[in-house]
C-alpha cells in the first residue's frame, strides 16, 4: 500500500477547498418544503333561499275600554271602565326567505303565517256606579282571541362570528282577531261579537346560528301592533239612545325559536 505523501495530501486539501468555494447541494429541508394551507376565514356563506318551521308562545294587550252612551250620568251612572283580557298562548308555523350576505353584512327577506292559541277573557263583577255603589247580578266582560297571523319583513344583520347572524327585523304584520264583550247592567244586556282580518307593522330581532352547511337554529322576538278595534253595541231588548261603545287594543309580544334549511 502505498503512504501518502506530502504533495498528495495536499492536493486532496485544495480540492476539497475548492468543492466548498464553489458550492454543492444544498441539504433539503423537509420541514421548510411542507406547505401548510392557511385555514379558511369562514367556512360558511348565508347568501341563498331558505324554508323552515317555528314554534314559541305570545302575549297580547288587549285593553277594552267601555263607554256608556250617551254619557255616564244619564245611562243609569254607569261608569267608563277598562278591562284588560290580555290574550296568551303557543304559536307555530312555517317561515321562507333569501339572504344576501357582502362580507359579514347580511341583509334578507321573510315571510311567516302562524297558526295561534292566544286567548284571554277579563271580568268584572259586579259593576260599581259612579256613585260607588255596586249592583248586584251587573258584570263587563271583554275578550280578545286571535286565531292566526302572519308577517313580511325585511332582516338586516352582521355576523360577528363565522356561523352566527345578529340580525334586527321589520314590516308588515296581519292577523285574524275575534272580539268580544258584554256589559249586564239594569237587566239590560249589551253584547258585541265579530271577526276582523286586521293589518299594521311588525319590529324585532333575533340570532340564528348556522349547525350544518344547510341548516340553522333561531331565536327571534317580534313585537307587533294591529291597531285598535270598536263596536257599538245597543241593548236587548234595544233600548236606544242607550248604548255601550267598546274600544280594543291588538297588539302582541312573540317569542319563538325555529328551524331553518338553507337550499
Amino acid at each position: 500500500m502505498k503512504t501518502l505523501t506530502p504533495s498528495l495530501i495536499a492536493f486532496f486539501a485544495c480540492g476539497v477547498l475548492a468543492l466548498t468555494a464553489l458550492g454543492g447541494p444544498e441539504p433539503i429541508d423537509y420541514k421548510s418544503s411542507k406547505e401548510v394551507a392557511p385555514a379558511p376565514s369562514c367556512d360558511y356563506i348565508w347568501t341563498g333561499f331558505y324554508i323552515g318551521a317555528n314554534l314559541g308562545y305570545g302575549l297580547g294587550d288587549a285593553d277594552t275600554r267601555f263607554e256608556p252612551l250617551p254619557d255616564a250620568a244619564s245611562f243609569f251612572a254607569l261608569e267608563p271602565r277598562t278591562l284588560h283580557p290580555d290574550p296568551a298562548g303557543v304559536i307555530g308555523g312555517a317561515q321562507i326567505g333569501y339572504n344576501h350576505q357582502w362580507g359579514k353584512f347580511v341583509l334578507g327577506a321573510e315571510a311567516d303565517f302562524q297558526g295561534s292559541g292566544m286567548d284571554g277573557t277579563d271580568r268584572f263583577a259586579p259593576i260599581v256606579d259612579i256613585n260607588g255603589v255596586p249592583d248586584a247580578g251587573t258584570f263587563l266582560e271583554a275578550r280578545e282571541r286571535t286565531d292566526w297571523f302572519g308577517t313580511a319583513r325585511v332582516r338586516v344583520g352582521f355576523t360577528p362570528v363565522c356561523r352566527l347572524l345578529v340580525y334586527a327585523t321589520g314590516g308588515l304584520a296581519y292577523g285574524d282577531v275575534n272580539y268580544s264583550a258584554i256589559t249586564h247592567f239594569n237587566t239590560i244586556v249589551y253584547p258585541t261579537s265579530f271577526d276582523r282580518v286586521k293589518a299594521g307593522w311588525t319590529a324585532g330581532g333575533g340570532l340564528e346560528y348556522a349547525l350544518t352547511r344547510r341548516w340553522s337554529l333561531k331565536a327571534e322576538y317580534l313585537y307587533y301592533d294591529l291597531g285598535d278595534e270598536s263596536s257599538t253595541a245597543n241593548g236587548a231588548p234595544l233600548r236606544p239612545p242607550y248604548q255601550v261603545h267598546y274600544n280594543w287594543d291588538t297588539t302582541a309580544h312573540i317569542a319563538r325559536a325555529g328551524l331553518n334549511f338553507k337550499f
